[in-house]
C-alpha cells in the first residue's frame, strides 16, 4: 500500500478515480453544459461567492498568470510580498506582463504583516493591485489575518489578487465577503481533485479593470473569451474533460461531507501532525503564528539527512516532498 502525502497532488477518492475514467464527451454538448454547471455551482459554495468562476485546464501556476495577464497594463504598479518560492514566481510573472512590481522580502518563516502592508501604501500610493500568496507551500506558512489585509486593501481602493492554490477548501476564504477580486486555486490540493485543473473567481471590480485594459492579453488566457463562452456553460478551447469529471465528483464529496466539516478536518489533522512532528524531534519551519493549516514544513532532528529521509519513506510506501529553494538546504 502506498500513501501520498505531498502538498499536491493528493490521493484521490475511489469515486473521483472512477469519474475520471468515464468516456469523453464533446465540450459543445448538452452533457458538458450540465457538467460545467455542476462544477461552478458547487465551487461557489466553497469560494463563498455568487460571482463568476471559471474552469481552467491548467496548473495553479498558470492560473496565477491568468490573473496577472488579464489585469496588468504595462507600467501598472502591483505590490507582491515575497516570503517563499511561489511569491517569487508571482513577482516574476507580473514583471513579464509589464507590471511595475513593488515588493518586499519577508523572512521565509512568516508572511505579510499588517504593518508592512500599511507601510507600502504610505510609501507608494500608486500601487493599483495587491497580489499575494495566501498559503506559501514552499515554507509551510499561511496568512492568518486575510480579512484584515483585505479590509486595508479595499479601504485604499485597490484590487486584491489571492493565490489560494494550496489553501482554498482547507480553510475558510469567503471571497465575496472579503472583497477578493481574483481568487484562484488548484483542484489537486485541498479540493482533493485531479491535477491539471484550476478554478478562478473574478469580481465586478476586477472585470472593470480587465475590460478597460489597453494592452492585449494572450489569446489562450484571455478571460474575456472565457466569460463569453461561460454564458453558454462552455470553455473557449478544448478542456480536459475527464479531469473535469474528477473535479466535479471531488466537489460533490466535499458538499456531501459539509464544507465546514471539510475545513475542520484539515485543522484537526494539521494540529495532530504538528504535535507528532515536534514530539519526534522535528523543527517546524514556520513561526507558530504563521503555521499553515494545509501544509507542514519541518526539518528532521540533528544528524538525519532530509534527502535520505524522503527516500527512505518512499521505500516504505509513503511519499513526502523535499524542501524548495534554500529551504531544501536547511
Amino acid at each position: 500500500m502506498k500513501i501520498l502525502m505531498t502538498p499536491g497532488p493528493v490521493e484521490l477518492h475511489p469515486r473521483v478515480r472512477k469519474a475520471i475514467s468515464r468516456q469523453v464527451i464533446s465540450h459543445r454538448s448538452t452533457e458538458f453544459h450540465k457538467l460545467t454547471e455542476s462544477i461552478i455551482e458547487n465551487a461557489r459554495k466553497i469560494f463563498k461567492t455568487s460571482g463568476d468562476i471559471f474552469i481552467l485546464t491548467s496548473s495553479g501556476t498558470l492560473a496565477v498568470e491568468y490573473a496577472l495577464a488579464n489585469l496588468l497594463d504595462p507600467g501598472d504598479a502591483v505590490f507582491i510580498p515575497v516570503y517563499g518560492v511561489f511569491g517569487k514566481r508571482m513577482a516574476e510573472s507580473a514583471e513579464q506582463y509589464g507590471g511595475r512590481v513593488v515588493s518586499i522580502n519577508v523572512e521565509w518563516n512568516k508572511t505579510l504583516s499588517i504593518e508592512e502592508l500599511e507601510e507600502v501604501f504610505t510609501r507608494d500610493n500608486n500601487v493599483e493591485i495587491v497580489s499575494l500568496v495566501h498559503n506559501e507551500t514552499s515554507t509551510g506558512t499561511m496568512i492568518k489575518d486575510l480579512s484584515r489585509i483585505s479590509e486595508i486593501v479595499k479601504n485604499h481602493g485597490k484590487l486584491l489578487v489571492v493565490d489560494a492554490v494550496s489553501s482554498l477548501g482547507g480553510v475558510p476564504i469567503p471571497v465575496e465577503k472579503l472583497g477578493i477580486d481574483i481568487c484562484l486555486t488548484g483542484a489537486h490540493k485541498c479540493l482533493a481533485g485531479p491535477p491539471g485543473i484550476s478554478l478562478i473567481s473574478v469580481s465586478d471590480e476586477a472585470w472593470r479593470k480587465i475590460l478597460s485594459k489597453s494592452s492585449k492579453t494572450p489569446s489562450y488566457i484571455d478571460l474575456r473569451k472565457y466569460r463569453q463562452f461561460m454564458e453558454k456553460h462552455e470553455t473557449p478551447f478544448t478542456p480536459a474533460v475527464n479531469l473535469m469529471y474528477g473535479l466535479d465528483e471531488a466537489l460533490k464529496i466535499i458538499i456531501e461531507k459539509g464544507v465546514e466539516n471539510w475545513w475542520r478536518n484539515h485543522h484537526e489533522c494539521s494540529q495532530f501532525l504538528y504535535e507528532e512532528l515536534e514530539s519526534s524531534g522535528f523543527t517546524i519551519h514556520a513561526i507558530k503564528d504563521y503555521r499553515s493549516i494545509t501544509v507542514a514544513a519541518a526539518s528532521p532532528p540533528q544528524g538525519i539527512n532530509p534527502k535520505i529521509l524522503v527516500e527512505e519513506m518512499e521505500h516504505q510506501g509513503i511519499t513526502i516532498a523535499e524542501g524548495m529553494d534554500h529551504i531544501s538546504r536547511i
